[in-house]
């Protein structure tokens, strides 16, 4: 039988300077994330989905650079659908790089709702992680693109830009540089982006020279979607540091963006749950183990480049009093999930517990009350404890449930009242499940 408490009276919330981020391990175990650019000469393009690799608990297994092979041929001067954008005069790539118009178009090209503005009016396009695809559209529409990366499941960030292509499929006696056409390009993205990444500048086919101009980039102003199992997300300004005493710190897991990992948060609650999941089956010599209820998702990045999804897991919720705002990532996706405590399949005699922790904006001398509303899904052969915890006079004052077996899924309440000692009292919910013994 599974056991699980859910709390619905207190939300993880943080953000900070990372916690106990090793960057030596992470190069020296990692491959760097695969860099894709978009292709040339089509009029769209959808990669296929590749699946991603299984979650080791603990360790993640490393990474393995993808090899992009390319098969140079020549062309048959055949035609290519001819784009819809303005062909500079003279017909030169200086003369499409320095076009005014098309500065224009980059300036004044609206920023849809629900994203921001990440780069504007350089003279390449991206060269990133997790590429999800690429259409040509009919005018600089920025709406139109946003709209794609909005019904594109795990689209973070897209890029539009026009693009300097030869009409034919150039051949080097036949037609080695032909006259060119000007398309509008939209590329989707499965990762936040950044500036530095935008280093495709074009390439040479034939004597032809294809080029960009007008690129602008955009990352996705919203939280990602909701995981399974877990509350939130919760958006921060930097990574989770909680005090090393506290002893609620797990470890992390690594995970370098691909064309297989994007910035998918649900990429952590399965390696939360996998967590939980291992610790239950390989207890400490007491029978007690720490369930992973707790995590933060955010990108890593290196000299402003997105190298990966991090993820800290916790066996406790942390609150905005441990966070300190940082510079842990660079085009955002920071957030903190907080989960259930979940107890292993019986026959079980251990003890399972989990400590929700808040800091509170009091006023010292002020009366107060707190009350968390609880419920044990499905009914547990062991016994179960609610306490709450506050601060009282120089001590630690508290208040206790044992709800021994709950019935299954009803709602109870504790309470606790209490006088503030403090501006910034903390209280705790301890909650704790004795399978085969005693309330502890």
């Amino acid at each position: 039988m599974h056991t699980a408490l859910c709390i619905a009276a207190l939300a993880g919330i943080a953000y900070s300077a990372p916690q106990l981020i090793n960057l030596d391990e992470i190069a020296l175990d990692f491959a760097p994330p695969d860099l894709v650019k978009a292709p040339v000469n089509v009029v769209s393009n959808i990669p296929a989905s590749s699946t991603a690799a299984a979650i080791i608990p603990l360790q993640s297994a490393p990474a393995k650079k993808r090899a992009l092979e390319v098969e140079k041929r020549d062309g048959d001067c055949s035609p290519y659908p001819a784009g819809s954008g303005p062909v500079p005069t003279p017909d030169t790539p200086a003369a499409f790089q320095s076009d005014p118009d098309f500065a224009s178009m980059a300036k004044n090209a609206p920023t849809p709702d629900g994203y921001v503005l990440v780069f504007n009016k350089l003279g390449a396009s991206l060269q990133a992680s997790n590429y999800m695809g690429l259409y040509t559209l009919t005018s600089y529409d920025t709406l139109t693109c946003a709209s794609k990366c909005d019904q594109a499941s795990g689209c973070s960030a897209f890029n539009v830009y026009l693009e300097r292509d030869p009409t034919v499929n150039a051949n080097a006696v036949s037609c080695p540089n032909p006259p060119s056409t000007t398309n509008y390009k939209c590329t989707l993205w499965g990762a936040p982006v950044s500036s530095a990444e935008a280093t495709n500048s074009g390439q040479y086919q034939d004597s032809f020279q294809v080029v960009i101009a007008g690129s602008n980039g955009y990352n996705k102003d919203a939280p990602p979607p909701a995981v399974s199992r877990y509350v939130g997300p919760q958006e921060l300004g930097g990574a989770i540091n909680a005090p090393t005493d506290s002893g609620s710190y797990m470890g992390y897991q690594y995970f370098p963006f691909s064309q297989s990992q994007g910035y998918d948060p649900q990429t952590c609650a399965d390696a939360c749950d996998a967590q939980t999941t291992y610790d239950t089956q390989h207890p400490a010599a007491d029978g007690s183990f720490k369930s992973c209820v707790f995590f933060n998702a955010y990108v890593l990045s290196e000299n402003s480049i997105p190298q990966g999804l991090y993820c800290s897991m916790y066996n406790q919720t942390w609150g905005p009093s441990i966070v300190t705002p940082g510079s842990t990532n660079a085009g955002g996706g920071n957030h903190a999930f907080d989960g259930y405590l979940n107890t292993p399949n019986a026959p079980y005699n251990g003890v399972a517990s989990l400590t929700l922790q808040q800091t509170l904006n009091t006023c010292a001398g002020t009366n107060y009350s707190i009350s968390v509303d609880y419920k044990l899904d499905p009914p547990s052969l062991g016994e179960c404890t609610v306490r709450i915890e506050y601060p009282y006079k120089t001590s630690t004052g508290s208040v206790s449930e044992n709800s021994h077996v709950s019935p299954v899924r009803v709602w109870e309440t504790t309470a606790a009242a209490f006088q503030a000692v403090g501006n910034a009292d903390v209280f705790k919910i301890v909650l704790s499940y004795t399978a085969g013994g005693s309330d502890v």
